[in-house]
């Protein structure tokens, strides 16, 4: 018991701390709110704006900035001079400009503005308004690639496995997004990246997406099944025919190889001379003397001998 009035004891400053604290803003204005959640894309730009009373006049506002457990800084100020940077050379440069004398809107957003984002307002006649902005500042989702994989094809159905992925850098996480599963049998990885499927003829048409979130943004891609059973079926079939080709392809060529050899070999090879043919001539021994010369059994006509005799018997007269 002793204990626990020592601890109640010890508490009793701190309460009395906090009180005294929130003293000067139940004076002057509002009990601060917990900062207005803000969701901004990586070279995108955001628009802070303080909700106001209505009818309310500002008379001035002063924005600051916190990144963690850093250092809080002014960064811009509206006043009855207009639109000023305290420090035109910090991290925000020329990235910064108001609107409606009252929001502020940041440009070219870097992943270093997430951060804390106060706006102290003065109005008229001498009350404050203290809020905050909580800015985070997220990657670009990129859309997501669905990697198709056919593990059977049969009259009976088609079963597929889909996997769907994102580059390693992003924060967006991947999930599936269903349509006509009327008979489909389906798995999904713990991930939400892999999905295996058991599809129906009756429900080849079913479009199947991929949907990649971030706090920022998503993206979706999606692919049809039948066209997938399709298209990997005709690859399979376009892969044999290109199988077949070639095989022809190369047994012409060994052919074509073969026969120009054998030509080559032909034509260089010597040619083979002509053995050369001899007649048999019988010899005739010397004449003797009692032996008269051969005569020639039918005289030896020429055709000087045939013009001669056309020409006697044309002389001769006629009886």
């Amino acid at each position: 018991m002793e204990g626990d009035l020592a601890t109640s004891g010890a508490r009793l400053p701190a309460l009395l701390l906090a009180l005294l604290g929130l003293v000067p803003e139940l004076l002057f204005g509002r009990v601060r709110a917990q900062p207005q959640q803000v969701i901004g894309i990586l070279g995108g730009s955001v628009l802070l704006s303080p909700a106001l009373p209505p009818g309310s006049r500002v008379k001035e506002i002063e924005w600051s900035f916190s990144a963690g457990a850093g250092a809080t800084i002014q960064v811009a100020e509206f006043g009855p001079g207009g639109f000023e940077r305290p420090d035109p050379h910090d991290r925000f440069k020329q990235r910064l400009e108001m609107l409606n004398a009252t929001a502020l809107r940041i440009r070219g957003l870097e992943l270093g503005d997430s951060g804390v984002y106060g706006a102290r307002i003065k109005l008229h006649p001498a009350l404050v308004e203290d809020q905050a902005f909580n800015l985070s500042v997220y990657e670009p989702v990129p859309p997501p690639q669905i990697h198709p994989q056919l593990l059977s094809r049969s009259p009976q159905g088609c079963n597929v496995t889909l996997r769907c992925s994102l580059p390693p850098t992003s924060p967006a996480r991947t999930s599936w997004q269903l349509g006509n599963t009327s008979g489909t049998l389906w798995e999904q990885s713990g991930d939400g990246q892999t999905l295996w499927l058991a599809i129906p003829p009756s429900a080849l048409d079913a479009t199947y997406t991929c949907v990649a979130r971030s706090p920022a943004e998503e993206r979706s891609s999606s692919v049809s099944l039948s066209a997938l059973c399709q298209l990997e079926g005709g690859r399979q079939r376009w892969a044999i025919c290109m199988g077949v080709l070639a095989a022809v392809g190369g047994l012409l060529s060994v052919l074509c190889c073969l026969r120009r050899r054998r030509r080559k070999a032909e034509e260089g090879a010597p040619g083979v001379a002509e053995e050369p043919q001899y007649a048999q001539v019988p010899r005739r021994g010397p004449a003797k003397e009692d032996e008269a010369p051969p005569q020639p059994s039918d005289p030896l006509r020429t055709i000087y001998s045939e013009v001669g005799a056309s020409t006697h018997s044309l002389a001769q007269p006629q009886a």
